[in-house]
């Protein structure tokens, strides 16, 4: 269940209490929309209660549907522990969130929001070092904040941006940040290391730019990992959304010279996608068999029938001849 408050007509969400690790907050709560996150909503510690403890307006309960409830104080089910809350989705009416509202959720992996959100406040994912997947939603005509949202994730992210001209996923770097004292100056350099801050930098204003993005490839092969190259360049071909030609041949010629290396990464990350790829650009057999016989190790009986259903078709045995 949730707790809430109504202001001035509209609704600002102030926690979860639940066992429940996937949070989906409801859009309209008695009929009023849910516009807000409080500040340290969904942290634990002497934030959240803080936060509690200095409200004005009265506290209220609300099942996951969005339903006002009413139950005693000793009914209530525990908050929700950092250790158990891995998922959250945010509706699209969220138009405000406080400040460290996600703060040290070690184990957060996912969110899903809107774009439009237009009050960010500041260190919301400080602490969230599991974050993996971000779910992003483009409104039409209003100002997207991905560019803040990435800004506070320095890990290696996946990126599902979806948009009304078509969907993408992206893959962000981690971004590497290193404090070196200059004692003789008496001054403290920043330096960058790997790709990560050039990826988060692909936008104008606020609008991110497929053409940067694509653009940076020959910066990635030089200071990146080959699994991070990898799951670039397979989710990009996958979701080609504003791929140029030239920047497809690019990721094609690394496909498939390092094929068997991204199916690896492919057949962990999304089934689908891998056995795509296979059929798009599987066209060496012995690289083919290389993968079929990788397959074939991680027992997943389906998953390597779809590839041997797809290896006799691409390559049929050749019958043989008989002289006499």
């Amino acid at each position: 269940m949730f707790l809430y408050q109504n202001i001035n007509d509209q609704v600002r969400i102030l926690g979860y209490r639940g066992f429940n690790g996937s949070i989906r907050v409801p859009e309209t709560i008695g009929g009023l929309s849910v516009t807000e996150l409080s500040s340290y909503a969904f942290s634990g510690g002497w934030g959240r209660e803080e936060m509690l403890s200095s409200l004005k307006e009265e506290v209220l309960l609300c099942d996951e549907e969005g339903n006002p409830i009413s139950t005693k104080k000793e009914d209530l089910p525990p908050a929700i522990s950092l250790e158990g809350l891995k998922e959250i989705y945010l509706p699209e009416t969220i138009e405000k969130i406080g400040n460290y509202a996600f703060y040290n959720c070690f184990e957060l992996t996912r969110l899903e929001c809107s774009a439009a959100i237009a009050d960010l406040g500041s260190g919301l994912f400080t602490g969230c070092s599991g974050m993996r997947y971000l779910d992003i939603h483009l409104v039409e005509g209003k100002r997207s904040c991905l560019k803040e949202i990435l800004s506070e994730l320095r890990q290696k992210l996946f990126v599902n941006y979806n948009s009304s001209q078509g969907n993408a996923r992206l893959v962000f770097p981690e971004l590497y940040e290193e404090s070196i004292e200059h004692t003789p100056a008496r001054i403290i350099i920043r330096e960058m290391h790997g790709c990560g801050h050039l990826y988060r930098y692909c936008f104008d204003q606020a609008d991110f730019q497929f053409h940067k993005y694509d653009g940076l490839f020959p910066h990635l092969l030089v200071q990146e990992s080959e699994s991070v190259i990898g799951d670039l360049v397979i989710n990009r071909l996958y979701t080609p959304m504003n791929l140029l030609y030239h920047d497809k041949m690019v990721y094609e010629a690394y496909l498939l010279e390092h094929l068997e290396g991204v199916s690896k990464l492919a057949i962990n990350e999304d089934e689908t996608m891998f056995l795509w790829m296979m059929k798009e650009y599987g066209r060496d057999q012995v690289k083919f068999d290389s993968i079929v016989e990788m397959a074939s190790k991680m027992d997943r009986p389906e998953l390597l029938s779809h590839l041997m259903n797809l290896r006799r078709r691409r390559f049929p045995a050749k019958k043989r001849e008989f002289s006499l």
